[in-house]
């Protein structure tokens, strides 16, 4: 029969805490997360597995469950590393700051992180997953979010739980905002964005650049989209109707389906406007050249 362990609970003061943390014994003063019972340690063996057990001998899955939920939420919080979702993959990154079942007037996330200035919810599922209701509402709040499954999974020590967290295939993607982002940003593009004919294989006259360069160049800008194949639309100068952050978006790679983060895109814009930028300037010219010779 399986063995379904208490690794968490709540001390004295209600705060939650591991097993190893904790004096032995009843001396660990703590009760269970789920039920409220009295808990006593045992964390002295070296062959048993270290767990909390009800003084009333009462430790039903339930209990282990909401433990394990209790538990996962802290080491999420403690290792500060969370799974984001990017271009339908997940990332695991760092974050800039954590927050436990933080109110968000109509839901309450396991996590909400931050990471370079933009929100992520983490959820955990250990009994109930999260519904279309509260998707929805997620949704709403525009933020990307993911979900670890970790249930039908028991747990023999902290360890255990890591791994089972950072495990790729336990986490699936509830919605990633990028998506909405892509899709918004091309549709200013191609509503407000100059029109730029292509041109013996370029654009004769780069707004940015101020000379002929490569489609190819275009293609990997921020500032472009692609209308069809003879016309790309360029988003250099917006109308001040528009938002300031809808004006200034220089994260988005709207041909590419792909959203940087602002450290990334501070990178790549530098070399795309720099050397790049030149190197293709250098190309339309040569091109040009050519074309004029026949």
């Amino acid at each position: 029969m399986t063995k379904h362990y208490i690794l968490q609970a709540l001390n004295a003061d209600g705060k939650s805490v591991y097993i190893d943390d904790v004096p032995n014994g009843k001396n660990c003063e703590c009760t269970c997360a789920e039920c409220g019972g009295k808990l006593i340690a045992k964390n002295k063996g070296r062959i048993k597995v270290h767990h909390f057990a009800h003084e009333n001998g009462n430790d039903s899955i339930r209990c282990s469950q909401t433990a394990s939920h209790l538990l996962a939420k802290e080491i999420i919080a403690e290792e500060k590393r969370i799974p984001i979702p990017r271009n339908g993959q997940i990332d695991f990154h760092q974050t800039d700051s954590i927050e436990q079942e933080k109110f968000m007037g109509d839901i309450v996330p396991d996590l909400y992180a931050n990471y370079e200035n933009r929100p992520y919810i983490v959820e955990i599922l250990v009994t109930h997953e999260v519904d279309e209701e509260k998707l929805q509402k997620i949704m709403q709040h525009k933020i990307s979010a993911v979900e670890i499954d970790l249930s039908d999974k028991t747990f023999e020590s902290k360890e255990d739980v890591k791994v089972a967290i950072y495990n790729p295939q336990n986490i699936k993607i509830l919605y990633d905002d990028d998506t909405r982002r892509i899709s918004e940003r091309k549709e200013i593009l191609l509503n407000y964005g100059l029109k730029l004919k292509v041109d013996r294989g370029g654009i004769v006259d780069c707004p940015y650049a101020r000379a002929y360069v490569p489609q190819e160049f275009c293609r990997e800008c921020v500032f472009c989209c692609k209308e069809d194949s003879e016309n790309i639309r360029c988003g250099i100068r917006l109308p001040l109707l528009l938002r300031p952050d809808l004006r200034n978006e220089t994260t988005i790679l709207v041909n590419q389906n792909k959203v940087m983060f602002p450290s990334e895109a501070k990178q790549y814009n530098e070399s795309h406007f720099g050397w790049k930028m030149r190197q293709a300037v250098e190309h339309g010219i040569m091109a040009q050249m050519m074309f004029y010779r026949r």
